[in-house]
């Protein structure tokens, strides 16, 4: 995504934040804590819960006892910048004995695929497990797409491609993308990786070959060039984390320790689940004394005199002096609604390009008894775009797994991890995505029974779970309508001209963040864009 040229805040300013999901939660904190002097309005109709798709959802199970479940995210990339900026900040907000770590040799770091016979196929993190991995239909002509990728001519050109052209590309054939690469971009987009946009989405694989020629090139140039780096054994802040350090005050060995500890971890998770993270910004907002928040939905944004004014679903003015700044951090259909009723033509066009993907989460849960069997106990598993998949299945998370690998993260944690394991069942099926739309692109969602029918025949199918066993257990269904901006071949121009005429519309004085305009698809990227805009506007 292009840099946003924003105007710097005045003396005093009003700034307006629409969306109370990670993003906007992020970003009003931040800026809060940047610039005391300014009042920022944070608007949301979430009925005062915090964290937009992120749900760690409290209920009952079947006998009436506690449990939750994840309705959306659930764990965190510990190598990300992003992540290191929100763990510093729940630290420093005494949530230090929530926040816990899975280990590279946990069994919650094993993943696997749906092989062609519908059986589970580990990928590879040893030896042995990479010689079965050859040995299944699933990796048919790995080998030489591989060993062969450096001899391949580059692209001529940066024009964008879709994912599966480039892959078949730069590897020779289409089975690596179909049979594996497919099933990645499942878990991560919820998309076809024959429409993925490989400059968005693909940006290192795609980088890489118009730099160097080839990934394998790419990969030896980086490595020699690490090795031969006077850094290479002192390691420094990343600039995200010096920019970090220097505008909010941080120690910067301290976030440079905390930096090295994260990244020794794939990833995290929370005692209490992810809703850790935006409830205890969502709190801390409460106790800034330049913070309101309004439970409303916003509905217009009008502009005129250098002044921006917005409008709620209840029909009122939501300040008594207009803004100086808004920052939208909801989706772009959902920014279309409310500033296109006075915006240019052109700009409502090219919002209406963006398409959206709706995935259908399913939790299931069985106390009393583990109906994954050892050998697949892992993260999950993924499903090929290869596979027959009548199902419209993306995917399958193991929680039960996640949450009885996970330990505490800092030493001085009282949060302890188990000793024993527990024989309960807990898991998040995922499914729909590209796989819902019919051929004008519009989800076909089916009902609650159908969708549930449809995760019971693929568990019994993938994983062999007995019928009397899915009966038994309680389940949830969750329709994340629109969640995910469908990130086709062109979306990074797409993108950087609708935020290029927001500017010129708008002077500077809008900014927009979320997903759509954010520089990946993660909760850890959000927050790093959130952070890097708070700054421009200080």
């Amino acid at each position: 995504m292009q840099l946003q040229k924003l105007t710097k805040l005045p003396t005093n300013a009003k700034v307006g934040v629409v969306g109370g999901g990670v993003s906007g939660l992020f970003f009003t904190y931040f800026l809060g804590k940047l610039r005391p002097d300014v009042h920022i309005t944070l608007m949301d109709p979430n009925h005062g819960r915090a964290g937009g798709w992120i749900n760690s959802w409290n209920t009952n199970d079947k006998s009436g006892k506690d449990i939750m479940l994840e309705r959306g995210p659930r764990t965190l990339r510990g190598v990300s910048d992003g992540t290191v900026l929100m763990i510093d900040t729940l630290n420093q907000h005494g949530q230090t004995d929530k926040i816990k770590c899975i280990d590279k040799t946990a069994e919650a770091n094993k993943k696997f695929l749906v092989g062609p016979d519908n059986h589970l196929i580990q990928v590879p993190d040893s030896w042995n497990s990479f010689r079965k991995f050859l040995s299944n239909p699933i990796s048919k002509g790995l080998t030489s797409s591989i060993l062969f990728e450096w001899a391949r001519a580059p692209k001529k050109g940066d024009a964008d491609e879709s994912v599966a052209q480039l892959i078949k590309r730069r590897f020779g054939k289409p089975n690596l993308g179909d049979n594996i690469m497919s099933a990645i971009y499942h878990g991560i987009y919820a998309d076809d990786i024959a429409t993925l946009s490989a400059k968005k989405v693909s940006a290192n694989l795609f980088n890489d070959e118009q730099k160097y020629g080839s990934s394998l090139k790419a990969a030896f140039a980086k490595w020699w060039k690490q090795i031969g780096s006077k850094d290479f054994n002192s390691p420094k802040l990343s600039p995200v984390l010096q920019q970090y350090q220097t505008n909010f005050g941080r120690n910067g060995d301290e976030i440079l320790h905390l930096s090295k500890k994260l990244k020794e971890f794939p990833m995290l998770s929370f005692n209490g689940g992810l809703s850790v993270v935006p409830n205890t910004i969502a709190n801390a907002l409460k106790g800034m004394p330049n913070v309101s928040i309004v439970d409303e939905k916003v509905t217009k944004l009008t502009f005129a005199n250098s002044k921006l004014k917005l409008e709620l679903s209840s029909g009122k003015d939501v300040s008594k002096k207009d803004f100086d700044h808004v920052r939208f951090s909801i989706t772009p259909n959902y920014i279309q609604d409310i500033i296109t009723k006075q915006a240019n033509p052109l700009l409502n066009s090219k919002l209406q390009q963006i398409k959206y993907n709706t995935v259908l989460l399913v939790n299931f849960y069985l106390p009393g008894k583990d109906v994954i069997i050892d050998k697949y106990h892992s993260f999950g598993y993924l499903v090929p775009k290869a596979n027959s998949n009548p199902e419209k299945f993306l995917g399958v998370i193991f929680d039960s797994v996640i949450e009885q690998s996970a330990k505490p993260l800092f030493e001085s944690s009282s949060v302890t991890a188990p000793t024993v394991k527990k024989n309960y069942t807990k898991l998040t099926a995922m499914m729909g995505g590209h796989l819902l739309n019919d051929a004008s692109g519009n989800p076909v969602i089916p009902d609650e029974k159908t969708t549930i029918s449809l995760v019971k025949k693929a568990l019994r199918k993938h994983l062999n779970i007995a019928s009397e066993d899915l009966e038994a257990g309680l389940w949830v269904c969750t329709v994340a309508k629109d969640c995910l901006p469908r990130f086709s071949v062109g979306y990074l121009d797409l993108a950087n001209s609708i935020e290029t005429e927001v500017v010129k519309d708008y002077n500077g004085q809008v900014s927009l963040g979320g997903m759509g305009f954010s520089r990946g698809p993660g909760v850890p990227d959000v927050v790093t864009d959130s952070m890097l805009d708070a700054i421009k506007l200080k």
